[in-house]
């Protein structure tokens, strides 16, 4: 009979448990707050969360697809803005006056390593970098019509600042130093 009484309480305290565990981790809380955020900003975290989801909630499944959905239209409306500058850009800038346009160039030092942040540990791409004989003449981010760069172009300021003043030419591997007095103007496209 003890071992009866002690099985029942034993499942009393198992369900208790449970129960707390549950209603704990479903309160929102300051770190859990961050971590969505930080989780939420990648497609691939959101499509994982999707699988999840799909097993315990059919409604957050609805808004994680929506999210999906929102995050592709995003990636394909950047790709179609910078088409349009990289065409802007060859215009302006022609290869037959002895222009080059790089894309995606990452902010490197001296000995082409990339630079980071020192504030964020994260590294600086730029859009698109015009050079001619050698030299930068340009520095271009491309973006939306109202979205905010500020944060952006003072990560790039302090990654300057700590010597990440370099690129590096795709066809000749050789640096091309960036002029201090060139800095990046910020291009918007609907």
């Amino acid at each position: 009979m003890l071992n009866v009484v002690a099985a029942k309480i034993r499942e009393s305290i198992n369900e208790t448990f449970k129960e707390a565990y549950v209603k704990e981790s479903q309160e929102p809380s300051a770190l859990r707050s961050s971590m969505d955020v930080i989780e939420n900003s990648s497609l691939e975290s959101v499509k994982v969360e999707n699988e999840t989801a799909l097993n315990t909630n059919e409604t957050v499944l609805g808004i994680n697809e929506t999210k999906v959905e929102q995050i592709e239209k995003n990636r394909e409306d950047g790709a179609n803005r910078e088409e349009q500058a990289f065409e802007a850009l060859k215009n302006e800038f022609p290869e037959e006056d002895g222009y080059k346009i790089e894309r995606e160039q990452y902010l490197r030092d001296e000995n082409g390593n990339i630079v980071k942040d020192p504030e964020t540990g994260e590294a600086r791409r730029m859009d698109f970098v015009v050079t001619k004989d050698g030299k930068v003449v340009k520095s271009i981010e491309v973006t939306s019509e109202t979205a905010p760069k500020d944060a952006q172009i003072a990560k790039e300021e302090r990654i300057r600042d700590a010597g990440g003043n370099f690129i590096k030419d795709r066809d000749t591997g050789q640096l091309v130093e960036i002029p201090k007095d060139v800095q990046t103007e910020v291009r918007r496209y609907p």
